[in-house]
């Protein structure tokens, strides 16, 4: 059992290592159809094909969008990809704009950031309601004098905070209807997502912590952040999920294991978790079903 101990130790930090780096493992190649153009990736309010983002400033920016969401209803989604060639940035912008839907049903309140890093072109697409609050002289400026400096300098963490303030000063002008409950809601809804894996994880966890001591709840939290990332697509929701679980069974599964254990010392792994089912839409984030992207907005190059 000595002996194990150290195999489980490493493997169980190369399972955490996998679940936080699964964000930044899917960032490699963006996905291309078979007629050579991007396809439309999941939904997400910062997805980066092109890895120019740390985990810590895709999750700034991601703060920063779903603060706005709250405060102000309108839905406004980040896209870094290598390149959209052959395709115009454009027609690829409308075609996500369309998939993705951002904005509130019924008012259509989104704005999609789209950046080629190769390509060097930006393209800030507008839906039909926010054309007055961001018309395509504007865009086109924000684009060009207030992102483009930044990443010349390839600061692009930098450029797109700095515009996203622009494209917030603009649209919180507009005097849009106050958001909804349900969309002030919309992270709890996220992070619900992640108890089937900390529940599954920490009875695995306090079975695993019996046999071989903490080398088992670091196995068990390993194993839970890697799933959780993959299913989730999110590399941050999948570290939390992994922590959760080593702390949970560090902390209570002394006391957990006696309850599952029982006094003979056999295990009991409740049932009911089978008929789970993964959520999508990149961590958990879901559209208002606006859309009506209609060609408002402006491309910019630096």
């Amino acid at each position: 059992m000595t002996r194990l101990r150290p195999t489980l130790v490493r493997l169980a930090a190369a399972l955490l290592a996998a679940a936080g780096l699964a964000a930044i493992a899917h960032a490699a190649d963006a996905p291309r159809g078979a007629d050579g153009l991007l396809a439309v990736p999941p939904l997400a309010r910062v997805t980066d094909y092109a890895g120019v983002l740390s985990p810590q400033q895709k999750q700034a920016l991601e703060d920063k969008l779903a603060a706005f969401e709250m405060a102000h209803g309108a839905q406004v989604a980040v896209l870094i990809v290598p390149s959209t060639k052959p395709e115009p940035i454009e027609d690829f912008a409308h075609r996500v704009g369309e998939a993705w839907k951002i904005g509130r049903a019924g008012i259509g309140d989104g704005v999609l950031v789209i950046v080629a890093k190769d390509d060097r072109r930006l393209r800030i697409d507008v839906a039909r309601s926010l054309e007055g609050a961001l018309p395509d002289v504007t865009a086109r400026r924000i684009g060009r004098e207030i992102m483009g400096p930044y990443f010349q300098r390839g600061d692009y963490a930098g450029g797109l905070s700095a515009g996203l303030d622009a494209i917030f000063q603009r649209i919180e002008s507009e005097g849009l209807p106050a958001p909804s409950v349900q969309s002030a809601d919309a992270d709890a809804d996220r992070l619900a997502l992640l108890m089937p894996f900390v529940i599954g994880g920490f009875v695995i966890g306090v079975i695993l912590r019996r046999i071989f001591g903490i080398p088992g709840s670091l196995l068990a939290a390993g194993g839970s952040g890697f799933l959780a990332a993959k299913v989730l697509a999110s590399g941050l929701l999948g570290a939390l999920a992994g922590l959760a679980v080593f702390v949970l069974t560090v902390g209570g599964g002394s006391h957990a294991a006696r309850v599952l254990g029982g006094r003979r010392g056999g295990v009991f792994i409740p049932g009911g978790w089978g008929g789970w089912s993964g959520g999508g839409g990149g961590g958990g984030w879901t559209s208002g079903g606006g859309g009506d992207f209609s060609g408002g907005g402006a491309t910019s190059d630096w």
